[in-house]
């Protein structure tokens, strides 16, 4: 009979057990942090991941184990993410706190994949830190000033004449029936990619079979599913590992794409240099070009080529799936709240009468269509939640938070919790008619603070031009399959509906 000895000596055997023994007690202790802070929290478990393994096994629990976790503990409770503590938090007095007061306590999203995105990605605004991130933000903020958003008003305006038009041919066409998804998805490609890299794509000529090679690729790499990657999970699990894999200029997205947008943008950038073309995002990212030299000399504005490229790629994708996901889930409100679209079209009229057209001045003055696009993004949030990194300990109306831990804000929760809104899960667009009474904390489609998304103008511009145009020509409508509210929801690289979504159009007489 063989005995353990006869495999390894009784040393080895000891040791490995001393190591095991240790192991478990460093564990243990690091298990110790919330409860030695009065967090509540389930208990974590080697094979629960700590308290991840719910969520990696469906992400939906990122945002829908908000409501039972509130129900069991409050409006403040903890989780572990392997060894990492974090603390959600959905109290507007500790939140205004933490986004605003004490920003610089606060000054980060989070610290996970921040370096695991590729050299370029890695640069990109919401991957930076410290000075660089101001860098990056005092240089790309006026962008989207009014006078920005002005001189890029005609780009958008020709991305939703193209959408309308092709809505058009579906309405003379067929029945009128469409995949919303994909005609929002196919514009807000247009959109980002004039924008962003300062070319057309005609990702809408699609239907024709007409779609350009930056259009598929475009739409080929935002069809990607980070949460599939299983090193994502593992640099969650082991943040150290981002740094090693920042060495070897590892990235979780497909390097292809990369590349590929890498030299687009090269190429575009050549050619705006010899002439100066139509205000875009990218062109204001070329008048403030400076050297990685500029950098180390303690440059305060500006950015590099390889920060220009991390941005450019990461305006599409944050703006592509935040952007087409809230005319989508607009259409359907709309098309299922009837008065609502009626309301909306007869104030388009109006605006439009009296500033004599469409102009950026009118679209700021659509006040009922912002009620009903901010209600919108109340019951379908565009992300499931906000995160800031705490980097130093901190106690916030006697609940302490440690360094080093990840303050997550429920969104989707707090949007459709019933201690802060009345009736939360039906659409109405009235409750939105005076912003001053809705709570920022509460109601953060764009994040809060600093740190909140720097396009959110003109996403919202966006959205509001081609509404505009659309309900002017057509009638939206329910189809016989389509569900009825409130909609099932799912996250993949964001927020979407958890089934494909069909409406129909009818031309306004």
């Amino acid at each position: 009979m063989i005995t353990p000895l006869d495999i390894l000596s009784l040393e080895t055997w000891i040791l490995i057990l001393t190591s095991f023994i240790l192991v478990r007690i460093y564990i243990h202790k690091k298990w110790q942090v919330l409860k030695n802070i009065n967090i509540p929290h389930d208990p974590p478990t080697i094979l629960g991941v700590g308290n991840m393994m719910g969520i990696i096994k469906d992400p939906n629990q990122m945002f829908l184990s908000y409501f039972k976790m509130k129900k069991k503990y409050g409006l403040v409770y903890g989780a572990y993410s392997w060894l990492t503590p974090s603390i959600t938090i959905a109290d507007p007095e500790i939140l205004k706190q933490i986004f605003i007061k004490e920003f610089s306590t606060f000054p980060d999203r989070q610290k996970a994949l921040l370096d695991v995105n590729g050299k370029e990605m890695n640069t990109a605004l919401t991957s930076v830190t410290g000075s660089q991130w101001k860098r990056i933000r005092n240089t790309l903020s006026p962008t989207f000033s009014s006078s920005k958003l002005k001189e890029m008003f005609g780009i958008v305006e020709d991305c939703a004449d193209s959408f309308v038009q092709n809505i058009g041919t579906i309405n003379s066409d067929g029945d009128g029936r469409f995949d919303v998804s994909l005609a929002f998805g196919r514009l807000t490609l247009d959109g980002i990619c004039s924008s962003a890299f300062g070319v057309k794509v005609d990702s809408q000529a699609a239907n024709n079979g007409k779609e350009s090679q930056v259009a598929k690729m475009a739409r080929e790499f935002l069809a990607i599913e980070i949460f599939k990657n299983p090193m994502v999970f593992v640099f969650l699990v082991f943040p150290w590992l981002g740094k090693i894999a920042k060495i070897f200029d590892y990235s979780i997205f497909p390097k292809k794409y990369i590349i590929y947008f890498s030299k687009l943008i090269d190429s575009v950038v050549e050619t705006k240099k010899k002439k100066k073309q139509r205000t875009d995002i990218l062109q204001t990212m070329i008048d403030s070009q400076i050297t990685e030299e500029d950098v180390k000399n303690g440059a305060v504005k500006g950015v590099t080529r390889t920060e220009m490229k991390g941005n450019a790629l990461i305006t599409l994708i944050a703006a592509y799936e935040t952007t087409s996901n809230a005319m989508v889930f607009l259409a359907y409100n709309l098309a299922v709240y009837k008065d609502a679209q009626h309301k909306c079209r007869e104030e388009i009229k109006q605006v439009i009468a009296e500033h004599g057209g469409l102009t950026y001045e009118a679209v700021q003055d659509l006040k009922y269509m912002t009620q009903c696009l901010n209600e919108s993004m109340r019951l379908y949030s565009l992300v499931p939640a906000n995160g800031r990194y705490c980097v130093r300990d901190i106690t916030i109306n006697g609940v302490t938070i440690p360094k080093g831990t990840l303050v997550n804000i429920p969104v989707f929760g707090m949007g459709r919790d019933e201690e802060f809104w009345n009736d939360p899960l039906t659409f109405n667009p009235d409750r939105m008619l005076d912003m001053n009474e809705i709570d920022p904390m509460i109601f953060q489609p764009f994040g809060a603070g600093p740190r909140n998304c720097i396009g959110m103008r003109f996403a919202l511009l966006e959205i509001k031009i081609t509404f505009a145009k659309l309900l002017q020509k057509f009638y939206l409508d329910v189809c016989e399959d389509t569900p009825a509210p409130p909609l099932e929801v799912t996250f993949k690289s964001g927020m979407r509906p958890k089934e494909i979504i069909h409406l129909k159009v009818t031309a306004v007489e």
